[in-house]
């Protein structure tokens, strides 16, 4: 009741009394989204960890103005943000401005949480005050156990028929009971990688994978491209067996994923491509310039990917 009236007091400061209203997480069905892309190749463009703080500062007006600019570079078919998307008391006001300015692109998008929405909050207080939106694709998904809050499929088409799919999994936060040798961040729950194979086994395209923390296959990485400035990856605590089977079932080509700021190395295992995004928001940690990932697949359904920095876009 406490955590209730204080979850209650807090919107109302924030947002106004009009705003605020009783909510449960309403758990949804199975069905993906359908995108048609626009032209002959699928793009994409992939930001991460924004960490919207303050709103009003310089830095997260930056972060907006720069992801305004990558938008506007190439002719996106959907744009992910791969978690993070705040870090703040305030974070519930900063995600609903955040998806104003999404709207504002005109353009579909989509994002997975991360491990810092829930510093100061309960992933209520995002998921109840996303308003009626155009662009949005966005899905709590399937009630399943230790799931988190967002697993779901986007199928995109080409003339109507099947082209490319995209896979989006809520790799959690942080945990308070870990060893040492695991680390302290959360990882995806067996539910998760069978609700995973109930669709990749059966899927007639190949397809994309979105998290937010990396699977522990990116530690150690031996020939990678890209760069490695982080001391070392800080991965899922546990592997439950995603990566495996991605293996088995050879659908998915490659997993994009944020979390670590001063990394944006891509390395290739077992013919699937393992990639950070590059860290967007002015507000993170780290000396990297920030940018963003494009990725494309093309006519022939090869992939295509690479760093975009906001220097090559103002």
């Amino acid at each position: 009741m406490k955590k209730l009236l204080t979850t209650i007091l807090f919107m109302t400061l924030v947002f106004g009394l009009s705003s605020c209203k009783p909510y449960t997480i309403e758990y949804t069905d199975n069905d993906p989204f359908t995108l048609e892309i626009k032209g002959d190749t699928l793009k994409i463009l992939q930001v991460t960890d924004l960490h919207l703080s303050f709103g009003i500062d310089y830095r997260d007006r930056k972060t907006l103005e720069l992801i305004k600019n990558l938008a506007q570079s190439d002719d996106y078919d959907l744009i992910v943000i791969t978690g993070d998307l705040t870090m703040s008391p305030y974070a519930p006001k900063l995600f609903l401005s955040l998806v104003s300015h999404m709207e504002s692109l005109e353009i579909p998008w989509t994002f997975v949480f991360g491990n810092h929405e829930t510093d100061f909050h309960d992933y209520e207080d995002f998921l109840s005050i996303i308003p009626e939106t155009e662009y949005l694709m966005f899905k709590v998904g399937p009630e399943i156990t230790n799931g988190g809050y967002g697993n779901f499929k986007i199928e995109f088409t080409k003339n109507n028929l099947p082209f490319y799919n995209a896979y989006f999994l809520d790799s959690k936060a942080e945990r308070k009971n870990y060893t040492e040798e695991e680390g302290e961040y959360d990882y995806l729950s067996l539910g998760q990688v069978w609700w995973y194979e109930d669709y990749v086994q059966t899927d007639t395209v190949d397809s994309l994978v979105f998290m937010h923390i990396p699977l522990r296959q990116f530690i150690d990485p031996v020939d990678y491209v890209g760069i490695f400035n982080e001391d070392m990856v800080y991965a899922q605590g546990v592997d439950t067996g995603f990566f495996n089977k991605m293996v088995t079932y050879g659908r998915s080509k490659a997993l994009f994923v944020g979390h670590d700021h001063k990394n944006d190395f891509y390395l290739m295992m077992e013919g699937i491509m393992l990639a950070y995004g590059r860290a967007t928001g002015y507000n993170g940690y780290g000396n990297l310039e920030k940018g963003g990932r494009h990725i494309e697949i093309l006519a022939n359904k090869e992939l295509l990917t690479y760093i975009i920095l906001g220097s090559e876009v103002e």
